[in-house]
């Protein structure tokens, strides 16, 4: 293979191309009408038995450090987080001057271990965020039972997420508030881009004002014919709005996304079934719908990550490590009494190879036949 073939790229067409050229010549740049039929696009595709209600942000990043907020989370209250995660799903309870707590994972999916999760809860405990690493569901019942049984909020990472169903139910549906992400590299991809997402549109009301210099919500309207110039700062807020441009690439990214995921799933399938007996996988399940954000695969133990990473360069595929568990990081090292067996164990030999929709057959053969012979 001549061609570098990366661990993800965006799946663009000129569909995307040609909204986002008439955005431009439209002049509204910002936040506008592109961002509120994205909002209302992305509810229609993810309501189930109520309705969803939606806002667009610059980041999933925002979208969880604004639901904390919306949430009365403070400082001094305990936020329980997954430590096999992005920096994103902790610093933001830093950010707020709560308290990480840091807790294990289950060694077949990489997500939080509620068991293990319900040892840490204290009276300060106020929420705990799930991650539905890869895209792979998290235990939502079990979640929710704890969450009632101990008066804690939910607020899911689902930045790998979107299109992910537990049982028959889209995520999106479970938690007091779910963040997605549309970073370039995920399954629906705006370049930059998030939302946050909740059964209570007051909540969604809330984060629509602190997302804009805690403005009431008619300050986007005022440069409009029909807006009026007076705008009121109401409370403390931030600048995580969505703009148009983003927006318009994930209108058209969302009426793709069922057939850009059903790719992924071909794709995961076609690994599973051709890939060395000699790796393992993830755990995927009938009854739940992954939705394949990443591939890992875990080596044999007599193999060195690093120059298994390196050789799979050398012949033009991509890899990476998702993810570095937290409490090994400089910032969150002491920070917990925690041992963390499942998560240092899996961390030995874990990596992730190339999975987008952009994907053709003749990569995804190539990437099989490489792993295939390097490990002999």
């Amino acid at each position: 293979m001549n061609k570098f073939i990366p661990l993800a790229r965006p799946d663009i067409s000129d569909e995307e191309i040609n909204l986002v050229v008439e955005t431009l010549k439209s002049g509204w740049l910002t936040t506008g009408p592109k961002v509120t039929e994205f909002e209302t696009a992305l509810s229609k595709y993810l309501i189930d038995d109520e309705q969803v209600y939606s806002i667009g942000l610059n980041s999933c990043t925002s979208a969880l450090f604004l639901a904390l907020i919306a949430l009365g989370i403070k400082e001094g209250d305990e936020v329980i987080v997954p430590t096999w995660t992005f920096a994103a799903t902790s610093q933001v309870v830093d950010w707020i001057g709560a308290k990480v707590i840091l807790c294990d994972i289950e060694e077949d999916s990489l997500n939080i271990d509620v068991n293990e999760a319900e040892k840490l809860i204290t009276k300060k405990t106020k929420a705990i965020i799930p991650v539905h690493i890869a895209g792979y569901p998290c235990d939502m019942e079990s979640l929710s039972e704890l969450a009632i049984k101990y008066d804690l909020k939910i607020i899911e990472d689902a930045a790998h997420a979107i299109g992910t169903k537990y049982k028959d139910t889209k995520i999106g549906n479970f938690a007091d508030i779910t963040c997605f992400s549309f970073y370039a590299t995920k399954n629906l991809a705006m370049g930059e881009g998030g939302a946050a997402v909740s059964k209570d549109e007051s909540l969604i009301e809330k984060i629509r004002k602190l997302s804009y210099f805690g403005i009431n919500k008619e300050a986007f309207k005022r440069y409009e014919k029909s807006g009026r110039w007076f705008y009121d700062i109401e409370e403390l807020g931030y600048k995580s709005n969505l703009d148009s441009l983003h927006a318009a690439l994930g209108i058209i990214q969302l009426k793709k996304l069922d057939k850009m995921n059903k790719r992924r799933r071909e794709i995961a399938q076609y690994y599973r079934d051709n890939l060395s007996k000699k790796v393992k996988f993830n755990k995927d399940s009938n009854e739940h719908y992954h939705t394949y954000h990443l591939f890992p695969i875990r080596l044999p133990e007599n193999i060195n990550r690093d120059d298994f990473i390196e050789e799979l360069k050398d012949n033009n595929i991509g890899a990476s490590v998702h993810f570095i568990p937290l409490h090994l990081h400089t910032f969150y090292k002491n920070r917990s009494n925690n041992d963390f067996k499942v998560a240092n164990k899996v961390f030995k030999n874990i990596l992730s190879i190339p999975m987008c929709s952009a994907m053709d057959d003749d990569e995804v053969k190539y990437v099989v036949e490489t792993v295939n012979k390097i490990l002999g």
